[in-house]
C-alpha cells in the first residue's frame, strides 16, 4: 500500500514550472519580478555613483578607472575638483584655484583655516558631513581634508573588502533563488547548467577584477565584461522562467503532452 501511494504521489508531481498550481506560479513570478526590479535599481545606483567621476555625464571606462585605479598624477582632492565629480560644485574658478594652490603649497594648516575651510563650508559641507549624502567622506576638519590630499590611488583594499563581502553574499543568494527556479524549466540540462553557473563565476571575476583594478587600470574592462555577463545570465533566467510559468502550453521534460 505504501508503494502504491508513493506511485500515486509521483504521478501528480509537476514536471516543470507550467504544471505548478496558480498560487505557486504567482509566488514565483512575483519573486522573480521583485528581484529583477531590485537588480535594475542596483544598476541605476551604480550609474549614479560612478557616472560623474570624470566630470562628464554617462558611465564610461574612464569613470571606473578614476574610481578604482585613481588618477595618480594628482591628489584625490585635486582629481575631484579639476575635471572630476566635484568640479560642478565649484562654479567660481577662483575657489578651485585657491584649493589647488593650497595643495601645491604643501597643505599648511594656516592656509586651510583662512582660505580652504570657508570654501568647503560654503560649497561642500552640505553633502560632506556625517549626516550628508557623502557621509563616508566628511570634509569638516583639517585632518579629514588631509586624507584626500594624498596621491589618488583609487579604491583602497579595506573599502573593497567592505563592499565585496556584502555584495558577494547578497547577490549570490539572489542568483541562487533565481537559479533554483530556472533549473525547473524544461530546457536541456546542459544548457540550464551553463546558464546557472555563469552569473556566479562572473560575480567572483567581477569583484576580483575590481580588486586588481587598483594595481592595473586594464582590469576595469574585466569588471565591465563580467558585470555585463552576469546581468545577461540573470535576465535570461528571469525572462525564460516567467515565459515557461505563464505562456508555455503542455510542454514537459518528456516532450509535448499528447492531446
Amino acid at each position: 500500500m505504501q508503494t502504491g501511494r508513493s506511485k500515486v504521489g509521483q504521478a501528480h508531481m509537476p514536471k516543470n514550472l507550467r504544471e505548478l498550481s496558480l498560487t505557486l506560479r504567482c509566488v514565483i513570478s512575483l519573486t522573480l519580478l521583485v528581484l529583477a526590479a531590485g537588480y535594475g535599481v542596483a544598476v541605476l545606483n551604480l550609474h549614479y555613483t560612478y557616472s560623474l567621476m570624470d566630470g562628464q555625464p554617462g558611465l564610461t571606462p574612464e569613470d571606473l578607472r578614476r574610481a578604482f585605479y585613481g588618477l595618480r598624477t594628482v591628489t584625490l582632492l585635486a582629481a575631484k575638483i579639476e575635471g572630476g565629480s566635484m568640479e560642478q560644485f565649484l562654479p567660481n574658478p577662483a575657489d578651485k584655484a585657491k584649493i589647488l594652490n593650497w595643495i601645491q603649497d604643501g597643505t599648511p594648516r594656516e592656509g586651510f583655516d583662512k582660505v580652504v575651510a570657508p570654501i568647503l563650508v560654503r560649497q561642500c559641507w552640505q553633502c560632506h558631513n556625517p549626516d550628508g549624502f557623502m557621509y563616508k567622506r566628511p570634509l569638516q576638519t583639517y585632518e579629514q581634508v588631509l586624507e584626500v590630499t594624498q596621491v589618488d590611488r583609487g579604491e583602497p583594499p579595506p573599502v573593497w573588502a567592505r563592499v565585496a563581502h556584502t555584495h558577494l553574499q547578497s547577490i549570490g543568494l539572489i542568483f541562487f533563488v533565481v537559479g533554483v527556479i530556472f533549473s525547473a524549466t524544461s530546457l536541456p540540462e546542459r544548457l540550464k547548467t551553463l546558464v546557472v553557473v555563469t552569473p556566479f563565476v562572473a560575480l567572483v571575476l567581477d569583484f576580483g577584477s575590481r580588486f586588481l583594478a587598483r594595481y592595473h587600470h586594464a582590469f576595469v574592462y574585466g569588471m565591465m565584461a563580467t558585470g555585463a555577463l552576469a546581468g545577461l545570465a540573470f535576465a535570461v533566467m528571469v525572462s525564460y522562467s516567467l515565459y515557461e510559468v505563464w505562456w508555455t502550453r503542455g510542454v514537459t521534460l518528456d516532450g509535448p503532452q499528447a492531446k
